[in-house]
C-alpha cells in the first residue's frame, strides 16, 4: 500500500512499546496520519536532540557563559548524545553508560551500518572525538566528564581532562554529520528501525513541540537532518580550566 508521506523509514511497521503514547503525541502535533508509530518516534527523537542543542546554544550566549555555564552546557549536550546512543543501540534499559559510549563513538566515527552495542575498552580510551589547542578528548574522557557534570567527582574514577573552550565548538558539525548518516540509515536499513522501536524513551505527555518542529522542518524542500545542527556556533574566546 502506497502511503502519502514525504519521508518513510525502511521498516515503518515495526512494533513500538507504549504505542498509545506515541499515537496521542501524533494527534496532538496534528501529524500526517499516514506516519507510523516508529516514524513518529524517530521524528521526535531527532527533534528532541535539536531541542537540547537549542538549550546549549542559549547557555553559551549568556554573558557569563565561560566558565559558569560551560559545564552545564556540556552536560545538556551529553544528554543529547545519550539519546542518540540509545536510539543507535536500541537499549531497552534505563542504563546510560552504553548509550553515552556508543553515542560519542558514533560522533567520531558515524557509519551507515548499525554500530556494535559494545565498544571495546581500548577504543573508548584511545579514540579521540575532539582535539583542541589544549587537550584531546577521547570517548572515555567525555563519558567521565558527563558523569562529573551530572554527579560530581565521586561519580568517576578517571582523571578528568583540562576543560577548554574548544570542546563544545566542534560538536555542532560532529552531531550534524552523525545525524545525517543516521537518518539515512533509518530510511535504508530495517535494523536501525528495530533499534529505534526498542529504545527505551517516551515523550513527555502534552509536549509535542519537538515533533511539530521537526515535521515542519522536514516539510521544507532541501532541508536535511544534518543541517539542523550546522546552524549552531558554539565557539567562544580562548581559555581553559581544570575540574
Amino acid at each position: 500500500m502506497t502511503r502519502n508521506v514525504p519521508v518513510s523509514l525502511a521498516d515503518p511497521d515495526v512494533s513500538v512499546e507504549n504505542e498509545a503514547t506515541w499515537i496521542e503525541l501524533k494527534d496532538l502535533a496534528k501529524a500526517n496520519p499516514h506516519f507510523t508509530v516508529v516514524e513518529i518516534k524517530a521524528f521526535y527523537a531527532i527533534g528532541l536532540i535539536d531541542d537540547i542543542c537549542q538549550s546549549v546554544d542559549w547557555l553559551l550566549k549568556a554573558q557569563d557563559a565561560w566558565p559558569n555555564k560551560y559545564l552545564p552546557a556540556f552536560a545538556l549536550f551529553a544528554s543529547g548524545v545519550d539519546l542518540l546512543g540509545r536510539c543507535l543501540t536500541g537499549n531497552p534499559t534505563p542504563d546510560v553508560n552504553a548509550n553515552l559510549t556508543v553515542g560519542f563513538h558514533y560522533l567520531a566515527k558515524p557509519n551507515p551500518q548499525p554500530p556494535g552495542t559494545n565498544i571495546s575498552k581500548l577504543d573508548q580510551e584511545t579514540l579521540v572525538v575532539v582535539k583542541t589547542e589544549f587537550s584531546e578528548y577521547t570517548v572515555a574522557k567525555l563519558v567521565a566528564l558527563r558523569h562529573y557534570t551530572a554527579h560530581g567527582q565521586a561519580a568517576t574514577k578517571n582523571k578528568l581532562p583540562i576543560i577548554d573552550l574548544g570542546l563544545l565548538g566542534v560538536f555542532p558539525k560532529l552531531m550534524g554529520d552523525a545525524i545525517e548518516i543516521y537518518w539515512n540509515g533509518l530510511k535504508q536499513d530495517a535494523e536501525y528501525c528495530r533499534r529505534m522501536a526498542n529504545a527505551k524513551f517516551d515523550p513527555l505527555r502534552g509536549r509535542e513541540e519537538p515533533l511539530k518542529h521537526i515535521l515542519e522542518y522536514f516539510s521544507i524542500p532541501g532541508n536535511s537532518a544534518g543541517s539542523l545542527f550546522y546552524k549552531y556556533d558554539w565557539r567562544l574566546f580562548k581559555g581553559a580550566f581544570t575540574v
